[in-house]
């Protein structure tokens, strides 16, 4: 089973609310590559986003990886969600700052729950990294070309590996 080293997440939408993809790229020690997308009818940016860092955190969790890994990912509001302002929502019964109930907080627990678990399995705990999207990095410029292809209902091959 090849260690993931990298996992790189971006989301898109068409309108938002509109059509969304999301998509998730996997670096793997050696050199290889996993690749994931999917996409919905009506949704949003946000929960595009979301959905990237389920997805790779899942295949990270499920692997039984006990190595550290980072995740990238160009979304401020993913990246402050889950390492700043998630403690806070919880400690509060998921209710913001501004006492009104915290947007997709199904996603949120789920992101919560899969974080949690490959913390407790990684010898470190999981490093959250953030990168300017469009800024010419390869990893997040992959990953949105996969959001957008799904966001938009077109076929794009995507880099597997039947090791994962």
């Amino acid at each position: 089973m090849p260690i993931i080293e990298r996992i790189y997440t971006d989301g898109a939408c068409s309108g938002n609310p509109g059509p969304g993809g999301w998509g998730t790229v996997l670096y793997l020690a050696g050199g290889g590559v996993h690749e994931l997308g999917g996409g919905e009818t009506q949704t949003t940016n946000n929960r595009m986003e979301m959905q990237a860092a389920i997805a790779g955190l899942t295949v990270l969790r499920d692997s039984g990886q006990t190595t550290a890994a980072t995740i990238h990912t160009d979304s401020e509001y993913v990246l402050k969600g889950i390492t700043q302002w998630i403690a806070g929502w919880k400690r509060r019964g998921w209710v913001n700052s501004a006492k009104k109930p915290v947007l997709n907080r199904d996603l949120w627990e789920r992101l919560d729950g899969l974080t949690i678990d490959v913390n407790q399995a990684l010898d470190r705990p999981l490093q959250w990294i953030h990168v300017r999207g469009h800024s010419g990095d390869v990893g997040n410029e992959r990953c949105d070309t996969i959001a957008r292809a799904f966001a938009a209902h077109r076929a794009i091959a995507l880099a597997t590996t039947d090791d994962l």
